[in-house]
């Protein structure tokens, strides 16, 4: 019977010790956690209200907003809408979601014949397929564009525009542009590649720096890691359509095709991230900040088990603390990009060591939470998005240099031979340019760690 009793006892022992342990742990952490940081420098430089407004009537990212409209309806107005929709919606995606007034996106026609066929050969630029579809579809092209004659009219619209100013809105499910206004540029490229066939090297070279321009702008002005990203995009399509358009022109005539604007460099603001990373900060910082201060408003909506959760984990969550230390790593990223083109990659490399964090119990437990959350690999995950913009200066010099052999009139066959004596180097390495022979094909490998990275022009 004692013996019984001897093993109860420490049977309640264990089990008091499993649940005192973890106990005495979480208090030990609450009082790790007891109060947040101060702002630090960084922080606040960041936190620095922006006095730039755009009025909606001259913001060509307002008229984007619009483009999906109904074929009756006014692009602009439908954007003003829209726009100030965004700007009511709720900070948070748990509240009611306020509906888009214009959801409908304008008719597509579902890409039939000759679209569909073109689509599906230029998905890559680089197969000479794409040219042949086109060329295929020459005959079909003029009475199919002229069906979406409107669409195409509302996309040279929006090159018209001279101002670029994001419209933020902290909901996730505030819509993006990345496909509104895809088709109707698509629509355009491919009007603009009529143009090219029937010789008209004044209206390409003047349609093409219109778009290049439009775009460019969008890369210096965007606020968001996404407005850049897509800016970034369109510029790269823009030299895969724009190379394919002034091939298309008569000999004679391709020399004088050549837009002004790709003889321009990229500026230090178009390659710039600073803008995107107080944007990226502001919405971190906001988010961590509603996480902390709504935390019983979400809970309504949770199961018990979550609810739990983030009874225990709020408590470990300092905001602040995380701004901070992502002000830092942003301002010092920024620094570290902000060199010229030979020193690029080198600096690529190190983006990582911003990210180090510091070890020990104490520095380990405080915000606790807060570092979960903020991903080890910020810094180099960011630093990509800034290739991604740099590696477009490598790809416009790589187009330039395409168009100007064929310009000179340089048969392919010779073409490759002129291009290590050519006075157009790769941005990077200070070497020539990189030649293909079947097909003959400029060739340039960027920075950015994804399949995007090569970039190349059919001769």
């Amino acid at each position: 019977m004692s013996a019984l009793r001897t093993t109860v006892r420490w049977l309640m022992r264990a089990a008091i010790a499993i649940v005192a342990v973890p106990v005495v742990l979480y208090l030990c952490a609450l009082a790790v956690n007891w109060r947040d940081q101060p702002p630090n420098t960084e922080a606040l430089a960041l936190a620095s209200p922006s006095d730039e407004t755009v009025p909606d009537s001259v913001n060509g990212y307002v008229y984007v907003l619009g483009l999906g409209a109904p074929r009756d309806a006014d692009p602009a107005a439908i954007g003003a809408e829209r726009a100030a929709w965004l700007r009511r919606l709720p900070p948070n995606s748990e509240r009611p979601f306020i509906s888009d007034p214009h959801p409908d996106s304008a008719d597509e026609s579902e890409r039939k014949e000759p679209f569909s066929g073109i689509g599906m050969a230029c998905s890559d630029f680089r197969n000479a397929d794409c040219v042949a579809a086109i060329e295929a579809a020459t005959t079909a092209l003029p009475g199919a564009l002229a069906e979406q004659r409107w669409q195409i009219d509302r996309y040279l619209a929006l090159l018209n525009y001279r101002a670029w100013h994001e419209i933020a809105s902290a909901d996730p499910r505030a819509p993006l542009l990345a496909g509104l206004h895809g088709y109707p540029r698509w629509l355009f490229f491919l009007d603009t590649w009529l143009l090219a066939a029937a010789g008209d090297a004044r209206q390409v070279s003047a349609r093409l720096d219109a778009d290049l321009v439009l775009w460019r702008m969008a890369l210096a002005e965007s606020d968001s890691l996404v407005g850049k990203e897509i800016a970034a995009r369109r510029i790269s399509e823009h030299f895969d359509w724009g190379n394919l358009i002034l091939r298309r022109l008569p000999p004679e005539r391709r020399a004088d095709g050549v837009p002004a604007a790709w003889r321009k460099p990229l500026t230090d603001m178009e390659r710039s991230m600073r803008r995107v990373f107080v944007g990226e900060w502001r919405h971190t910082n906001d988010a961590l900040q509603s996480m902390k201060t709504r935390g019983p408003d979400v809970q309504n909506s949770l199961s018990w088990y979550d609810r739990f959760n983030a009874a225990i984990a709020l408590p470990l969550l300092q905001p602040q603390a995380s701004a901070n230390r992502d002000a830092a790593v942003l301002v010092k990223l920024d620094a570290l990009l902000n060199v010229p083109y030979p020193e690029f990659k080198a600096a690529l490399a190190r983006a990582p060591e911003l990210d180090l964090r510091e070890s020990g119990v104490l520095a380990v437990t405080y915000n606790l939470v807060g570092r979960a959350l903020m991903g080890a690999d910020r810094a180099a995950y960011l630093a990509d998005y800034a290739a991604r913009v740099a590696d477009l200066e490598g790809a416009r010099r790589a187009a330039l240099l395409a168009a100007d052999l064929r310009g000179l009139r340089i048969p392919a066959e010779l073409a490759g031979a002129m291009i290590p004596l050519a006075a157009v180097r790769d941005p990077y390495t200070g070497g020539p340019y990189g030649w293909t022979a079947d097909p003959a094909t400029v060739t340039f490998t960027g920075l950015e760690r994804t399949t995007r990275a090569q970039h190349s022009f059919l001769y």
